[in-house]
């Protein structure tokens, strides 16, 4: 299944309150790649809060492409993860 991050942003319904600082993102992104790592994807977190994360950052204004090819990298992890446990 094929993810518009930027079209599900805008259905999940962010306001500009709930996003990151785009002076922050790379430290989110970095604290996301951790946290979904092998280890991480099974913690007390469920997948439905780190997919309400990554859309989150996405949705930061002015986030360069590359962070945005980053956290559409770690959806694709995570579904990956959510396929296995499905």
């Amino acid at each position: 299944m094929e993810v518009n991050m930027a079209t599900d942003t805008r259905r999940w319904g962010f306001s500009a309150s709930n996003r990151y600082a785009r002076r922050n993102a790379e430290a989110e992104i970095a604290n996301l790649e951790k946290a979904l790592s092998a280890g991480g994807m099974y913690s007390i977190f469920a997948q439905t809060y780190w997919r309400r994360r990554l859309y989150e950052i996405h949705a930061t204004p002015g986030l360069p492409l590359p962070q945005r090819l980053k956290l559409e990298k770690l959806l694709t992890v995570l579904e990956s993860h959510e396929k296995q446990d499905g």
